[in-house]
């Protein structure tokens, strides 16, 4: 009985246990993440449940691209000083820090925002 054990885990164990290894590792890699330093806030739109809209952000970057990031519940929103700050600071015309991840699928999502001064 011991012996048919040690096969099943021989091969049921391990094997599944790479496969959610690869899985994991799969899923961290293939969201691309991205830094923009000073970019400019274009325009700002906030979410709206009725209408079924997201919060979103167009910035501006330091060469002249414009970049669409949704904003959601969980970025980390930040003043110049490290200071949680709410998401009414967040104007156009402001200038921050974005860092977000490009899903596989070409969306931008915001991991943290940091407002400069």
């Amino acid at each position: 009985m011991k012996t048919l054990a040690l096969i099943l885990c021989m091969f049921i164990g391990p094997s599944s246990w790479a496969w959610a290894f690869d899985s994991a590792i799969a899923a961290t890699v293939s969201d691309t993440v991205h830094t923009i330093l000073g970019a400019v806030v274009k325009s700002v739109s906030w979410s709206d449940p009725a209408k079924g809209t997201k919060s979103e952000i167009t910035v501006i970057d330091a060469a002249g691209k414009r970049i669409n990031i949704y904003i959601m519940p969980t970025t980390t929103l930040w003043d110049s000083n490290t200071k949680a700050i709410m998401q009414d600071r967040i104007v156009a015309k402001a200038r921050l820090n974005v860092i977000y991840v490009t899903t596989p699928e070409g969306i931008n999502i915001s991991k943290s925002i940091k407002i400069l001064k």
